[in-house]
């Protein structure tokens, strides 16, 4: 064979190569790694070290008898997941049937995994986990496990401490290490809370493994696991016994079907002697995947138009209000000069600043005079203007026609902040405004509480009405009033023991008393005294359980990542019913925080002071927010209390989600589906709720944040 077709048959057999290697993109979807019975990545009952992509959220439901799983997974790096879950223990009864009838015993728990290596064409992944932290310790775990894919199989071997090493069938190779790591010490069910570090990677030790293989034409993954949680083997705890369970076999088999990308079920058959049927709704909101309207187009005046607007500024006012209100942008103040123009703009629309700063700097490069080369869009969230972005108009005009880049433009653009004397003070035009002025939002409401003895989930559908009265500019009464639809919490019956005074554990009593409420009644006053420096005061009923007076202030260096801020309130317990009484008890409640954003889109809050129950401490809460707008944070309060003093828990935590609603339309909306969770709710640690604080509406406005969103000033 000559050379010439010898180089043409191996080019030949790349191609075939590479066309076979991408076949599966032509299914319907990719057959992904699956959820675990306890939600965190995995085969069934053991782990692998497989993640979910960063950004994601994953709900999981996984029943057989007698553990039941509902779980919510998180990953806000690429190498992390972490994990809530909710057990229903069907053998075991919550408590005395007195307290709680016949409800099975429930367990909450908490799980992480850490990525420690990637995987690569000759070594595995590796991951690091801990199964129920700071739990009751009746699921508690740990484990290093490695996943290798080869074609469509995907092997994991891993080493489990804990429920995973109850197999016991390998010594524990930290003995080497310290002789501490021998025994486990397990303490009887308690009632969780707690970092007991010292028992992880201690006692007995196993080695678990499992095989997956993929059927991606048919959207399956087949499972196979070695199971070595033993639960064939009793364990003693204070409260009762963990009953022993038939077992026949240690292998377990699964099946999962992928009904589309976001929607899987599963079944298996484990322990040789029961079923197991599961279902996960995964969501990946690392990016904003629907369509938004581009802006809309607007005609350049001509040469006559021009001379009209010099001859009557008010035309061009007139007009620019009229385009701007197309986009939902609505004009505040207005100055045309000799070579430049001012314009504040306020909009509800968009989630954040850069959109309608480039809609409204486009209307106005085309709406203005040729001698205009200056465009100065001031932005303003609320009463607050909080950017002043400068762009040249014929810079603007080229990255708006694709000659310049949105990073070229960003380097030739001026972007400051004159908090303390915003163009509505001393603008040329500004639109005329009667007040007092009155706005209303009515929707239904969902309250519950979860996992409580007298049944697992107990809630209320209700209809919430807010009003908004508007004064004047910075002041406006708030209102928001609830009625009820329908409830449950007739069966709440479990008043709160607590030995501090009842500012939150009296849940149950606001519950059941309050069905028809004045959520909220509230006069707040805003005011940017000094450049950077932001105030706000309120009084009235501040939340469902306070009300009383008080105020912050924020020191916002617009040109720094940190904010520093301090807020202090005068308030009194409302009564059961949250209409217009009090009962006795009152406190002063506030705090100094530092807010600061650090690499990798991570926001810190730290405060610390004195909280409504008196105690005094701190509080530090971490999130990750993605350019989508997506955010997963988490918090942890510590005060002065002993463990004793506050009670199941030992101190304040928990965790909550964000995700922007415009993820969902295909057109623009600056609202947020909202869920946190503490998992149980005490009176240590206990903070007011704040409604407009000045963090909340100022938090996302600095340069920095401007500049991350850059890439959307043309969208």
């Amino acid at each position: 064979m000559t050379k010439p077709k010898l180089w043409l048959l191996l080019i030949g057999i790349a191609a075939s190569l590479q066309v076979r290697a991408t076949i599966e993109d032509y299914y319907p979807y990719k057959v992904m790694p699956s959820s675990s019975n306890y939600g965190n990545t995995g085969i069934l009952e053991i782990p692998n070290a497989r993640m979910m992509p960063e950004a994601s959220l994953r709900f999981n439901f996984s029943s057989s008898f007698p553990n039941e799983f509902t779980s919510l997974t998180a990953s806000p790096f690429n190498w992390l997941e972490a994990s809530y879950r909710y057990v229903e223990i069907k053998n075991r009864l919550y408590g005395p049937a007195s307290y709680s009838g016949n409800q099975s015993l429930k367990d909450k728990g908490f799980d992480i995994k850490v990525l420690i290596r990637n995987e690569t064409y000759i070594f595995p992944s590796v991951a690091l986990g801990l199964r129920d932290i700071a739990g009751t310790g009746l699921f508690s775990a740990e484990y290093i496990v490695s996943s290798k894919r080869i074609r469509n199989l995907d092997l994991t071997l891993g080493l489990g401490w804990g429920d995973l090493g109850r197999d016991n069938n390998i010594s524990n190779p930290l003995i080497q290490l310290n002789d501490s790591y021998r025994e486990r010490k397990f303490d009887a069910l308690g009632q969780g809370g707690t970092f007991d570090y010292k028992k992880w990677f201690s006692g007995e030790t196993a080695i678990f493994g499992g095989i997956e293989y993929d059927l991606p034409r048919k959207g399956l993954r087949l499972k196979l696991e070695y199971d070595t949680t033993r639960p064939d083997m009793e364990r003693i705890f204070k409260t009762g016994n963990r009953t022993p369970l038939e077992v026949t076999s240690r292998l377990n088999f699964g099946i999962s079907y992928s009904l589309s990308e976001n929607f899987t079920i599963s079944s298996s058959f484990e322990r040789g002697t029961q079923f197991r049927v599961s279902f996960n709704l995964m969501g990946n909101f690392l990016n904003d995947t629907i369509k938004k309207p581009r802006p809309k187009t607007v005609q350049k005046l001509n040469q006559d138009q021009q001379r009209n607007i010099l001859d009557d500024n008010d035309l061009l006012y007139r007009s620019l209000n009229l385009s701007l209100r197309n986009e939902s942008i609505y004009i505040q103040a207005a100055t045309l000069k000799d070579n430049e123009i001012d314009v504040a703009v306020a909009s509800s629309r968009f989630y954040n600043l850069t959109r309608p700063i480039g809609r409204t700097a486009r209307i106005v490069a085309a709406l203005a005079p040729d001698q205009v080369n200056k465009i100065n869009i001031h932005a303003m969230n609320g009463d607050f203007e909080v950017a002043n972005v400068s762009f040249g108009k014929e810079y603007f005009e080229k990255s708006d026609q694709g000659s310049l880049s949105t990073a070229e433009l960003l380097k030739l653009t001026q972007i400051e902040s004159n908090s303390d004397d915003p163009l509505f003070k001393r603008a040329t035009f500004m639109p005329k405004v009667t007040f007092p002025e009155f706005s209303w939002n009515m929707s239904p409401g969902l309250k519950h509480q979860i996992g409580g003895p007298e049944g697992f989930y107990l809630g209320q559908l209700y209809w919430q009405t807010d009003t908004t009265i508007k004064l004047r500019r910075n002041l406006a009464l708030y209102t928001s009033f609830g009625i009820n639809i329908y409830d449950t919490f007739k069966d709440l019956n479990n008043p709160s023991q607590s030995a501090i005074p009842k500012v939150r554990s009296d849940i149950q009593e606001y519950l059941s008393h309050g069905k028809n409420n004045i959520k909220r009644m509230q006069l707040q006053y805003f005011a940017a005294p000094y450049k950077d420096i932001f105030t706000r005061l309120d009084i009235g009923y501040l939340e469902e359980m306070f009300g009383g007076l008080g105020g912050e202030i924020l020191y916002r260096p617009f040109n720094k990542k940190f904010a520093i801020g301090m807020s202090i309130h005068k308030v009194k317990q409302r009564a059961y019913n949250q209409l217009l009484s009090f009962k006795e008890y009152s406190n002063t409640t506030g705090h100094v925080g530092l807010y600061m954003d650090h690499p990798y889109q991570i926001r810190s809050q730290l405060l610390a002071g004195k909280y409504l129950a008196g105690d005094k401490g701190i509080t530090l809460d971490l999130s990750r927010r993605f350019n989508s707008g997506f955010t997963l944070g988490v918090f942890a309060t510590k005060t002065n209390l002993s463990a004793e003093e506050f009670g199941e828990g030992s101190f304040d935590k928990g965790f909550y989600i964000s995700v922007p609603t415009k993820l969902f339309y295909s057109d623009f909306r600056s609202g947020n589906i909202s869920f946190g969770l503490h998992p149980l709710t005490k009176d240590g640690g206990a903070m007011l709720n704040k409604h407009n604080a000045l963090i909340s509406i100022l938090g996302d406005s600095n340069a920095n944040s401007l500049i991350r969103d850059w890439d959307e000033i043309l969208k």
